[in-house]
């Protein structure tokens, strides 16, 4: 019986993992066309988001990223013009300037993006994905 509880809670954790990771892809393959998409990652998306064919994980922000995926960073100075994609709620609520932000809570995604954001950026979304916007 543990057995099976044990080999349960690995399927569910390999399938959330490739679930978080299409997420991803469909996010913000959506609104960056560069392919690969070069991005910095930082904090745990970094394991996600290596698995896929679709980003290229740059070392710095100078590295021509297009987008700086992460979460609890405070963005360095060569990071500054680069669009911020959070991670977390707290990173998305402390960073002004990310545009957007996909995260789990209570089991659920969570996908915001912040019209101030996408317009300094002069990013467009796709119409199934406006509904997600935060108007604040």
């Amino acid at each position: 019986m543990k057995l099976l509880f044990v080999l349960l809670i690995f399927f569910i954790s390999v399938h959330a993992d490739v679930y978080t990771q299409k997420l991803y892809e469909t996010i913000l393959g959506s609104i960056f066309k560069e392919r690969p998409i070069p991005i910095f990652v930082s904090g745990e998306a970094k394991a996600t988001l290596e698995k896929s064919t679709l980003f290229y994980i740059v070392k710095n922000c100078q590295e021509s990223s297009v987008a700086v995926v992460g979460d609890d960073f405070t963005p360095k100075q060569e990071c500054k013009n680069i669009p911020i994609f959070a991670t977390t709620h707290r990173s998305y609520m402390r960073i002004e300037d990310a545009f957007g932000a996909f995260y789990w809570r209570k089991g659920r995604p969570q996908i915001y993006f912040r019209k101030r954001g996408l317009k300094m950026f002069h990013l467009n979304l796709p119409l199934d994905l406006q509904r997600f916007i935060d108007e604040k």
